[in-house]
């Protein structure tokens, strides 16, 4: 639609050399101002010190939004993909058809506030419990267990979710209701980001988030 803002390289993506790492935890929020009939909106994206504003000035059709707006609507948020989403994000998921890692993106310390208000911070990662109770029995250790995605319900096939998902079966189970604590021995390794790059060399290029 129009306007359009987009986020692009090296604003937003993965690694620290962008503004804002989106494999690390940020801060999204949007300000919504009204003035007469004109409407703007304003989204900041913030990580540590960093911070990151993208702005949408009022035309003819923000002007019509707004009136649906004052309407009265619902917030809904939701998570998704598909190879052609270039149209929406732009450059910063390159060029080409797209690739998802199928990973769980959780949302989390989300609300609703009056302008003036201020900006919810990141929730801290949950901390394990300072004494575990002892296994009932004796479990293969952690070196040969890993988290997987399963979508078959099964260990069989899984993907291997890497990071935090991958350090406990209690991390693991709070990551999905298709994770689950498997043998790694039965679940597929995550591509490196070297062998994501071949892999994306590979493919035709294509024509082109904010």
């Amino acid at each position: 639609g129009d306007p359009e803002v987009k986020i692009t390289p090296p604003e937003f993506g993965k690694g620290s050399g962008n503004t804002i790492d989106g494999t690390k935890k940020f801060t999204f929020s949007q300000r919504f101002d009204v003035n007469g009939k004109d409407l703007t909106i304003t989204t900041t994206i913030s990580q540590g010190d960093k911070v990151l504003k993208k702005t949408m000035r009022s035309n003819g059709q923000m002007q019509n939004m707004l009136e649906k707006l004052q309407e009265g609507m619902a917030f809904v948020t939701g998570y998704w993909t598909a190879p052609d989403m270039n149209w929406m994000d732009g450059e910063s998921c390159g060029s080409g058809t797209e690739h998802c890692s199928s990973e769980p993106a959780y949302i989390s310390n989300w609300r609703i506030t009056s302008n003036g208000e201020p900006v919810p911070s990141p929730s801290p990662d949950p901390s394990p419990s300072p004494n575990p109770a002892p296994a009932p029995s004796p479990t293969p250790s952690n070196d040969a267990m890993t988290c997987g995605w399963c979508d078959s319900g099964s260990c069989s096939g899984c993907h291997e979710e890497i990071g935090w998902c991958s350090e406990s079966q209690d991390n693991c189970k709070k990551c999905g209701a298709k994770s689950m604590w498997c043998p790694k021995s039965k679940v597929t390794a995550k591509m490196t980001q070297q062998e994501e790059q071949t892999e994306e060399k590979a493919e035709p290029k294509t024509d082109e988030w904010s």
